[in-house]
């Protein structure tokens, strides 16, 4: 009997872990092991660069490249399949917010992508200049606030999403666009709903950061 409660104890709590990895207020600062990820093959892989992030000397920070071309590594997009992916409905997220630095010359027009049952699905662009300081972003997650790329339903896409990307096109879609830039990116969290800065980063104006 004991150990039939304990089989059945395990199997809930692996099913829980197995459907819910994201959770509200979530942070993702690259001090530690990440799952973020640019492809395989890419020769311009990700790299976590330490004191280069907001806060200077002992903040980690995500570097992205990209070289333009049209094979592996050409479009500046990194995603992540793991601790990103998950029900955001029942974790009560409803928006995401990052911290982007953009080290290239050309100005970005950053947006989140996601896929999951109801196809794929992204945010509106977030346009920053070149050569930029630390700008924080919120993109509002909610299905009404969404642009359908190859998908059918945003709500059933965000209850059951199994890839997340932050990319860089100003088309509305997916995949990113090709360009030899760079970013950074930094404190990526989960949370309940985005605030009003939110309406002033959708209409491209970048509200610069300052970690309090």
């Amino acid at each position: 009997m004991k150990w039939f409660t304990f089989a059945m104890l395990a199997s809930a709590c692996m099913t829980l872990s197995s459907g819910a990895a994201i959770m509200l207020h979530q942070v993702e600062d690259f001090s530690v092991a990440h799952d973020w990820s640019g492809g395989n093959p890419n020769p311009n892989p990700p790299v976590v660069v330490a004191d280069s992030g907001p806060l200077g000397s002992g903040d980690f920070s995500l570097r992205v490249t990209s070289n333009g071309g049209s094979g592996p590594g050409g479009k500046l997009l990194i995603f992540n399949t793991g601790s990103w992916a998950g029900n955001y409905t029942e974790a009560g997220v409803i928006g995401l917010s990052l911290d982007i630095r953009n080290t290239g010359s050309n100005s970005l027009s950053f947006r989140l992508a996601f896929n999951g049952q109801g196809g794929w699905f992204v945010t509106p662009a977030a346009p920053v200049a070149a050569f930029t300081g630390w700008v924080h972003l919120e993109f509002d997650l909610r299905p009404s606030s969404l642009l359908n790329v190859e998908g059918s339903d945003a709500a059933s896409t965000m209850a059951t999403v199994n890839e997340v990307r932050i990319l860089h096109t100003t088309a509305v879609n997916f995949r990113g666009a090709q360009v030899a830039s760079s970013f950074m990116v930094d404190e990526i969290e989960a949370i309940p709903e985005p605030s009003v800065w939110v309406i002033a980063a959708m209409a491209g104006i970048g509200t610069f950061f300052r970690k309090r």
